[in-house]
């Protein structure tokens, strides 16, 4: 890997932790489709999951006092049943039909939000179901974040309670992502590397981001975050024609 490739993603690294650190999700979604540039799929989806899982560690603990445990808890053991779909994909499938996919599913959540779909109505089940789409794609593309993002955006979640269910499930899903990888021989000494000179970078605009959170009105969080998923989710479709 040359310098100028390390250089290109430490850029994408330190602008989606900003983004992490701001909205409690965005690192996968945004780093993964942008690295696939630089280096193939597998490499950006172990180096993306490493960092973040380091990132979302972190921020979980700055978030501990706020009570979401029991959401937080559904959404985790419904993921570990999707996870190893997700790892069966991302070794069989094509790799930019798995970027199509997710943008378009990303797309339809953003959709159904304008639309005003509301979930506060619905029972737990349906978090039980968000939860595992969001297990295949952890595993699948590193992007776990769409359908629990679109979940606590219908649930009307607060920006704070928001950040700290997707902090914590983030963590445990993220680390669980890594042992699968390990076990499948994706762990590859690129990803690592790679990786390793990203947590610092990490760490930079993770401080950036957590400091700029006073500057978000609460009242237009909502639609900065169905701002940052529309993005995205073009992101991935772009990224799929054109890769």
């Amino acid at each position: 890997m040359t310098i100028q490739q390390f250089l290109f993603i430490a850029i994408i690294v330190l602008g989606a932790s900003m983004i992490q650190a701001l909205f409690g999700f965005g690192f996968g979604l945004i780093s993964v489709p942008l690295m696939i540039f630089f280096v193939d799929l597998p490499t950006a989806v172990v180096t993306a999951t490493a960092v973040s899982t380091v990132s979302c560690a972190v921020q979980w603990w700055e978030s501990r006092a706020v009570q979401v445990r029991e959401m937080a808890q559904r959404l985790v053991y419904s993921a570990l049943i999707g996870m190893p779909f997700g790892l069966w994909f991302l070794l069989n499938l094509d790799a930019r039909l798995m970027k199509a996919i997710l943008g378009v599913v990303v797309l339809v959540g953003v959709f159904l939000s304008i639309k005003g779909f509301d979930l506060q109505r619905l029972p737990k089940t349906f978090d039980y179901a968000m939860g595992i789409v969001a297990g295949v794609l952890s595993t699948a593309t590193s992007t776990n974040g769409p359908p629990l993002v679109f979940l606590l955006h219908a649930r009307h979640f607060s920006p704070q309670d928001f950040r700290a269910v997707l902090n914590r499930v983030f963590t445990f899903l993220n680390f669980l992502t890594l042992v699968i990888f390990a076990l499948a021989g994706e762990l590859t000494i690129d990803a690592l590397r790679l990786a390793l000179f990203s947590i610092p970078v990490m760490g930079v605009g993770v401080f950036f981001g957590t400091r700029l959170r006073t500057t978000i009105n609460p009242d237009h969080f909502r639609n900065l975050v169905i701002g940052l998923l529309t993005l995205s989710g073009l992101s991935a479709i772009i990224n799929a024609i054109f890769s």
